[in-house]
């Protein structure tokens, strides 16, 4: 049973790659330029410096976060099942925890999302100075600071940066992955949706 649920945010409790897929389209067309959707939208799911740079926009990444927080704060959504999954475990007695890459505009998007108040800790990148997924060390302070038991630790995440980073820590990893983007990910758990959690989770 798992009863300490940390989970990622952009791709997992967020929607967010339609709208890093829209941000990235938008700074190319400000250069003159096309890119096919599905591509632009693989290419993010690495990650975004990895989008950036396979269409040479590396020196670009201020103005991309730029145009993608104009975006996210109008148009960003929840995934619809996020708000069920994360008041199912509280009914339950588990706690939330976040871990994101995302810096403090993530507060903002909690609250547009009526979900601010699910989490008892949120792990961000503008606070909370850590190297990136899937080195443990953010996932380590988590765990010390919070006192989370790691044999009961479960880390949601939709890259397998997230499972990485779990396992380095201890921690079990449940892969996020409808859209099977990372077949070769070896997680403990694989969902297709965040309600399959209600069975992992013990609830």
């Amino acid at each position: 049973m798992y009863d300490y649920l940390i989970y990622d945010f952009d791709g997992t409790i967020s929607d967010t790659y339609p709208v890093f897929t829209k941000a990235l389209l938008e700074l190319l067309g400000r250069r003159g330029r096309e890119a096919d959707y599905s591509t632009t939208y693989s290419k993010l799911k690495v990650s975004v410096g990895h989008a950036l740079r396979y269409y040479g926009l590396s020196d670009c990444n201020t103005e991309y976060h730029s145009i993608w927080k104009e975006l996210a704060l109008a148009e960003q959504q929840a995934f619809p099942e996020a708000p069920e999954i994360l008041r199912f475990a509280i009914a339950l007695g588990k706690k939330n925890y976040l871990y994101t890459h995302s810096g403090s505009i993530v507060y903002k998007l909690l609250e547009k999302m009526g979900i601010h108040d699910c989490f008892d800790f949120v792990l961000e990148s503008t606070t909370y100075k850590f190297p990136r997924k899937p080195a443990p060390d953010a996932l380590n302070f988590l765990v010390k600071t919070c006192g989370i038991d790691r044999r009961r630790a479960l880390m949601i995440g939709d890259r397998d940066i997230d499972i990485e980073a779990a396992q380095a820590a201890g921690i079990a990893g449940c892969l996020f992955d409808p859209g099977g983007y990372y077949p070769d990910c070896k997680a403990e758990h694989y969902i297709k949706s965040l309600l399959d959690l209600k069975a992992i989770t013990g609830g």
